[in-house]
Parts: C-alpha cells; sequence; structure tokens
C-alpha cells in the first residue's frame, strides 16, 4: 500500500498536535532553508521528511552552487530519493509568457531535451539517490506544448532510467492545453515507472485549468483512483498547504482511497 505524505503547514501542524494527521511523512521544498528543516524535524521527529528539489534543473544550470545546497537538503531530510521538475522550456520564457503574456521562441524539441539530459547527467553523478522525474503543465499557448507532449516526456524518464513522479494536477492541465482528455494523456506516460503521486485540486482560472493547489474535488480523487490501478506508486503526496478543515478532509479520504 503507498504511504500517504503532505506539503508542511501550519494546518498540518495543528492536526499533528490534535493527533488528526493519517499521513506517514512530510514533504518540504526549497521554500524552505535547510535550517528551517532541521527544525521541523526536531518539532515533529516521529516523521519521515522527504525533499523535493522542484525546479533544480533551471538553478542548478545558472548557478553550480545549487548542487551543495541540494546536498545540504538531502542530508538534512535523509530522503529516499532527487525529485525534479521535467524543465524543457527556458525559465525565461516561462517567467516572460505566464507573467507578462509575452511569448517567446523557445528552442526546439531535441535541443531541449539534449540540454536537460546532460543537466540531469551531471546531477546524477553527484548524489548517490535515486532520480525521479515530474511532469510539467507547460504553458496554454501552443508553441510550448512539447515540453508538457506525454511522448516526449516518456522517452526521457526512460532514456535516462529514471523513476516518475506523476504530477496529476499537471497532467490534467496539459491534457487540456493539448485538447486531449485526461486518461488519454496519462495513458501515453510512462505509469509503469511511476514511484510518487502529487495531487492537489485544480481550478479554472481566465479560461484555463491551473495547478491551484486548491481542495481536491470529485474529478480529481476520480483521476487518482483511475491511475492507482493502473499502478504501483510508493507515496502519494497531496500538495495542499490551506485550511484545516479541508486539509483534515483530503487526507481522511485519500487515507481511505489508498487503503482501496
Amino acid at each position: 500500500m503507498p504511504k500517504l505524505t503532505v506539503n508542511f503547514s501550519e494546518s498540518l501542524a495543528r492536526l499533528i498536535r490534535s493527533h488528526d494527521a493519517p499521513i506517514d511523512g512530510i514533504e518540504v521544498g526549497p521554500w524552505f532553508s535547510p535550517e528551517k528543516i532541521n527544525f521541523l524535524q526536531q518539532e515533529y521527529p516521529e516523521w519521515h521528511f522527504q525533499f523535493h528539489a522542484s525546479s533544480f534543473i533551471t538553478r542548478y544550470q545558472y548557478w553550480r552552487g545549487a548542487l551543495d545546497q541540494l546536498h545540504k537538503y538531502l542530508a538534512a531530510t535523509q530522503s529516499h530519493w532527487v525529485s525534479l521538475h521535467i524543465e524543457l522550456l527556458p525559465a525565461l520564457v516561462y517567467v516572460m509568457s505566464s507573467r507578462f503574456r509575452l511569448h517567446l521562441t523557445p528552442p526546439g524539441i531535441e535541443k531541449a531535451k539534449s540540454r536537460f539530459i546532460r543537466l540531469l547527467s551531471e546531477v546524477r553523478d553527484a548524489v548517490e539517490l535515486p532520480i525521479i522525474l515530474e511532469n510539467l503543465p507547460a504553458l496554454p499557448n501552443e508553441k510550448y506544448a512539447y515540453a508538457a507532449n506525454p511522448s516526449a516526456v516518456s522517452a526521457i524518464v526512460r532514456t535516462t532510467d529514471s523513476g516518475f513522479l506523476l504530477d496529476i494536477p499537471h497532467a490534467r492541465i496539459a491534457a487540456s492545453y493539448q485538447g486531449m482528455e485526461a486518461e488519454s494523456y496519462l495513458e501515453k506516460l510512462p505509469l509503469e515507472r511511476i514511484i510518487q503521486i502529487h495531487v492537489s485540486g485544480v481550478r479554472t482560472i481566465d479560461g484555463y485549468l491551473r495547478d491551484a493547489h486548491e481542495a481536491m474535488q470529485d474529478e480529481d480523487y476520480a483521476t487518482l483512483k483511475w491511475v492507482l490501478g493502473r499502478s504501483k506508486p510508493k507515496v502519494v503526496t497531496l500538495e495542499y498547504f490551506r485550511e484545516l478543515g479541508a486539509l483534515r478532509e483530503q487526507l481522511w479520504k485519500l487515507r481511505e482511497i489508498i487503503a482501496g
């Protein structure tokens, strides 16, 4: 049975204090410092902490000191693996498009894949942990669709012999951008390589599905059940950090779904 983990938040801290957190561990990311994570581990020694490196490849490309920092995070958490986004769009392209609606010309897909795989190889050589790669939703502009193309994602995961971190909201968003049903999109991903699953609630904002990290709804749970019927993840992680009541409800429902 997969373990259930969740992002750390003040709402989670309150659930833990009231002995009402049905979880197996806690996920943290670079939005916390290594020192803050060490403090949290002292506060909650009964829980295993897993570090999610998220957009590390971009940070590493422009700041090689990021590798030393990654080692500090991994040492602080004793993480079982290194989880990284599959980042095919340059940071400038992403920022200009998402924030300023200026859609720069991205690199070609083969060039983008080659760059990512080269950087990933350097990171893999520097750490002694398995690598798992997370799918991203790309951007709604058609010229960026290749960054979330399910065939490209699958090829990168398999070519690099990596595990797969399936972010279900990202997959649903990418499917909507590409005019596909969510299940049709998911079927093209390397489900057999799933190690971890991220879940949360998406929302429609300005006409597009967005990774809002809101409370899960019926469709979110249904998609998770569909994926669990076709994969064997080790961990399911709720990426939610808002209202306490909604957090509690989601965790208990996820625990029930995971238990089958």
